[in-house]
C-alpha cells in the first residue's frame, strides 16, 4: 500500500478503543480527539498535531512522533516504548500521571517547568533536552543518555540517574543535591571539578 493511500485511510481515523499497526498519520490534524485504549504499532505522526488529543492507556511501540504538537494533551496511563519523539515539545499542559517511556528518543524535547515527579524513564536518550526548573522528584532516568541536557532550577530528591550518561553535567553551575548516582558517575562529575579521586 503506498503512503497516498495510507493517508486517505486515514482521514477518519484514529479512533478509541482499536489497533493500528504501521499507518501514517504525519501532519493531520488529531486535535482534540479520542484516542483512548488504543494500540499503535510502527505508526507515523511526524509533525501531526495532537492538541488536546486524549492518548489515556493507549500504547504506543516504535511509532514516530518527532515534531508533533502535544500541548494539553493527556497521556494518563500511556506507554511510550521504542518511539522516536525528537524535538517535541512537552512543556504545556500535558499531563504525564502514571505515563512510562522505555528505550524512547527524546533528543531536543522541551520539558522546561513540567513535573516529572514519579515518572520512569528507562534507557531514553535526552540529548540536550530541556529540563529546566522540572520537578524531578522520586522520578528515574536509570540507564538515560542525558548529555547535554539542561537542568537549571530543576528539582532534586531521591531523583534515580544511575546508569545515566551525564556528559555535559556541571557541579560548578547546577545544584544536583537530591541525585542518586553510582560512584564512577560522581568521579566522572567530580572531574568536572578538577578533583581527582584516587586509591591510597
Amino acid at each position: 500500500m503506498n503512503r497516498a493511500h495510507d493517508l486517505r485511510l486515514a482521514e477518519d481515523d484514529p479512533v478509541s478503543d482499536q489497533e493500528y499497526h504501521n499507518r501514517i498519520f504525519d501532519e493531520m490534524s488529531l486535535n482534540d480527539r479520542d484516542l483512548q485504549n488504543c494500540s499503535f504499532i510502527g505508526c507515523s505522526f511526524v509533525n501531526a498535531n495532537l492538541t488536546g488529543a486524549r492518548l489515556n492507556a493507549s500504547v504506543l511501540r516504535d511509532c514516530n512522533l518527532s515534531n508533533a504538537q502535544v500541548a494539553g494533551c493527556n497521556v494518563f496511563a500511556t506507554a511510550f516504548e521504542s518511539c522516536k519523539m525528537i524535538g517535541v515539545d512537552f512543556h504545556e499542559g500535558v499531563n504525564f500521571t502514571g505515563a512510562a517511556f522505555k528505550a524512547c528518543n527524546l533528543s531536543y524535547t522541551v520539558f522546561r517547568g513540567v513535573s516529572l515527579t514519579k515518572m520512569d524513564f528507562e534507557r531514553c536518550v535526552f540529548i540536550e533536552a530541556d529540563l529546566s526548573l522540572t520537578n524531578l522528584e522520586r522520578a528515574s532516568f536509570v540507564h538515560c543518555d542525558l548529555t547535554g541536557v539542561d537542568v537549571h532550577g530543576a528539582t532534586f530528591f531521591q531523583t534515580d540517574l544511575r546508569g545515566a550518561n551525564l556528559t555535559g553535567w556541571n557541579l560548578k553551575q547546577q545544584d544536583l543535591r537530591g541525585i542518586i548516582i553510582t560512584p564512577a558517575q560522581f568521579e566522572t562529575l567530580s572531574a568536572e571539578l578538577g578533583i581527582q579521586i584516587m586509591e591510597l
